[in-house]
């Protein structure tokens, strides 16, 4: 954001020394996303949100893929939270929407200001109908998270016999799984799977039959996509590589389909992508 005076510093967030190392004297906020987009990385709140405050740093946190059932950043300590509620809280794939929460304070001084002169408003009707989807909303993060376990058990001897690698933090083979449990009431319903190359990723999408492609994640229905080729298509080869975002990675949102179904679509593809 160079244009607007702001000088930004990338890190590895799963890397808590990283953090430290980034700081410089003029370091306002910390941003992260967790679980995070598609890698599904996971930051350990209580550090960074910890760090922040010894700092008078502001922590902001993209809560889009867990939802506030699931993982509430500010018992952490974080400052503002952000949501797609696009995703988990509509949920049912009606509406484009957003939200952010944070102490009255910061509301009314920082973000009721920037809104006022930016514009940036969601329409009654949108709103309405993020506000029915809540009422729902305990019920179906459980319900997808219970379906993405059981479809990641499923799926991870056959991804791993294939020298493939799993990306679930709901999974013991996840790197951060014990963080993951510790700061999240269930690990939401979106992960990963590599299966090695683009010709392998894009036969197994071809040969779906229940589960359809989209890049969206905010539906009832279970979602999968390429994101090398979509969601992080405009970084370039060399800065998706570095992130983790490599030719055979496919991101999985599960929905709330019977299990069965699911695991059979997926063993099928599975077999049309010879894996």
């Amino acid at each position: 954001m160079p244009r607007f005076g702001i000088e930004t510093t990338v890190i590895d967030s799963a890397d808590n020394a990283a953090w430290e190392a980034a700081i410089r004297p003029n370091t306002k906020v910390f941003f992260f996303e967790t679980p995070a987009n598609p890698t599904l990385d996971i930051v350990d709140l209580e550090f960074v949100c910890a760090l922040a405050k010894a700092h008078g740093i502001t922590t902001v946190v993209d809560n889009a893929f867990a939802g506030p059932t699931l993982q509430r950043p500010m018992e952490f300590g974080a400052d503002v939270v952000a949501y797609s509620a696009t995703k988990i809280m509509d949920g049912q794939g009606r509406v484009l929407a957003g939200a952010i929460c944070a102490s009255e304070e910061w509301i009314t001084e920082v973000l009721m200001p920037f809104q006022r002169n930016t514009g940036p408003t969601l329409s009654a009707f949108n709103a309405w109908v993020v506000m029915k989807g809540l009422e729902t909303l305990d019920l179906r993060a459980r319900r997808h998270s219970e379906n993405a376990v059981a479809l990641g058990e499923f799926l991870e001897p056959r991804v791993s016999a294939a020298d493939g690698r799993m990306l679930h933090p709901g999974l013991a083979s996840h790197p951060r799984h014990d963080m993951a449990v510790k700061q999240m009431d269930a690990t939401g319903p979106i992960f990963a799977i590599d299966v090695g190359t683009r010709v392998k990723a894009f036969a197994l999408l071809d040969a779906l039959q229940l589960i359809d492609i989209s890049n969206n994640i905010g539906d009832a229905k279970s979602l999968m996509c390429h994101p090398a080729s979509t969601t992080h298509a405009n970084l370039g080869e060399e800065a998706r590589a570095e992130m983790g975002v490599t030719e055979g990675l496919l991101r999985i949102n599960v929905g709330l389909e019977d299990i069965a179904d699911l695991t059979e679509d997926m063993d099928q593809a599975l077999a049309a992508a010879g894996i």
